[in-house]
């Protein structure tokens, strides 16, 4: 019979790997007013070398101001089909390759590192590629101790 399992996040993820503040500059041709360089200022939000979250500004110190919001807030700049090219990649924050080596969590931990027993109703997931499977022993939730290998999931 086959087991279910849902993927847990990694408890170090932030969402977001990087996010940059890039100049976007065009040239603008116009019998009217005239040619000339224009700029915009383009926060990006990455993870995993994907472009997750992307909103433009005409001034650098308006990306600025509004950094927090596009971040946090403004869903209408997320990319959904780019977070769902990610799923399949390393669950080590950051980490961009491809999962190879999957481990069902064991117990399930606060971030304070408490174990919440009787907790967990379903089973779960997390996986890595091949550089960062050995997990070592110092974190509770995230360690070798805390996983069994199993087969891809999704598989």
């Amino acid at each position: 019979m086959k087991e279910y399992f849902t993927h847990a996040i990694h408890p170090d993820d932030e969402r977001y790997d990087s996010i940059t503040i890039d100049i976007e500059p065009r040239w603008k041709e116009s019998e009217i007013s005239g040619d000339e360089w224009r700029f915009s200022y383009t926060i990006r939000a990455h993870r995993k070398g994907e472009v997750i979250k992307e909103r433009s500004f005409n001034r650098l110190k308006w990306a600025i101001d509004a950094l927090g919001y596009v971040v946090h807030i403004d869903d209408k700049s997320h990319n959904r089909d780019a977070w769902k090219r990610t799923e399949h990649l390393c669950d080590q924050p950051g980490c961009p390759w491809p999962a190879t080596a999957f481990f069902e969590r064991l117990k399930e931990y606060t971030p304070g590192g408490d174990e919440l027993v009787g907790y967990q109703t379903m089973k779960t997931y997390r996986q890595f590629c091949e550089d960062h499977e050995r997990r070592g022993d110092c974190s509770r939730d995230d360690a070798e101790h805390n996983y069994r290998r199993i087969a891809n999931p999704k598989a």
